[in-house]
């Protein structure tokens, strides 16, 4: 009896696993390209890396061609096909859409997977925000993920490739002091979930990555300071007497638990489970539609305020946040 209940939770387990790593067929990287956004550091600069050791040819857009990552890429990995491009302003994707033309005829390759990873972060209240913070969140985000796909969705269409779609544990759960940020990932995850279906006739793969909590391990938050500064130096009479003392400490925990102070800006993010997930994201036939790296303790953290009465999980999420 015993063995026979063991042998239904081995093979539950092993399709499990099966399942949750979209089969184990794989497709080649020869002939193919991949496009990355915001390879300027931290998770783009990973992944640009990461796809080139798998044999893909890369195709990395930096905000900036004379910053680290593009530095970076230049004397390690030569390689990688390097373009400026600001998601943010629809005549730069036009030209960098046909800048890409002519590299995948030139390569003779085609344009597999187009890697959406371009994203801003500022920590804050909403009524602490200036507008130019809120929009620019969104106008990365968001709207520059939904401008970069529909210009290289047609590629994309010709190979049969994949969408790949940067999220957040954020996406579905929200922290105080992110309601922007969360706003844009939550309109990422619903809007990666829709197309996924609205791209299943053209067998175009769409896929979400949550990398798991890496703003320590990146420059996500290198401009923190200078946000919070100005949005303490904006603060009217009635800010000052209401948010004062809180809006300092707030800072204060920001930083002790999430800022990244000794990055070694000689070497880029090398994350294990990272490089694992967008490697079944660009090598599975049939890859999963959602990758997440996040803690079995966190996944039941969120479980069980997603359960709660919103009241006292609200309650619950102010308490592990810090009163």
């Amino acid at each position: 009896m015993y063995e026979f209940l063991l042998l239904i939770v081995t093979v539950a387990f092993l399709m499990y696993k099966f399942v949750e790593q979209g089969g184990y067929k794989k497709c080649g990287p020869s002939g193919k390209s991949v496009l990355i956004t915001g390879c300027d550091s931290g998770i783009g600069l990973s992944m640009a890396i990461t796809a080139e050791k798998l044999g893909f040819h890369v195709i990395a857009t930096c905000l900036d061609l004379k910053g680290y990552g593009a530095n970076y890429m230049q004397q390690n990995n030569p390689n990688i096909f390097l373009v400026q491009m600001d998601v943010t302003k629809p005549a730069e994707i036009e030209n960098v859409l046909q800048t890409v033309n002519e590299n995948l005829q030139n390569t003779q390759t085609a344009l597999w997977a187009l890697i959406n990873n371009a994203g801003v972060l500022v920590y804050g209240h909403f009524d602490w925000q200036l507008d130019y913070q809120i929009e620019s969140q969104v106008q990365v985000n968001f709207l520059g993920i939904l401008r970069v796909t529909k210009a290289f969705l047609p590629l994309i269409r010709r190979a049969k490739g994949r969408i790949i779609n940067i999220t957040s544990a954020n996406g579905n759960w929200c922290l105080p002091g992110l309601s922007v940020y969360c706003g844009t990932k939550h309109a990422v995850e619903g809007f990666s979930n829709t197309l996924r279906i609205e791209m299943r006739p053209w067998n175009i793969k769409v896929i979400l990555i949550n990398p798991g909590n890496l703003p320590g391990s990146t420059r996500i938050l290198s401009a923190q300071a200078q946000h919070a500064e100005a949005m303490k130096n904006h603060f009217d009479e009635e800010q000052k007497q209401m948010y004062g003392e809180y809006f300092d400490l707030f800072q204060h925990h920001l930083q002790t638990n999430f800022a990244a102070p000794n990055l070694n800006r000689d070497q880029p993010l090398n994350d294990a489970r990272l490089n694992k997930m967008l490697e079944s994201s660009l090598l599975l036939e049939n890859p999963r539609p959602y990758y997440a790296d996040i803690d079995l303790g966190f996944r039941m953290f969120m479980l069980v305020t997603k359960f709660l009465p919103t009241y006292y999980g609200d309650r619950l999420i102010l308490k592990m946040w810090g009163n």
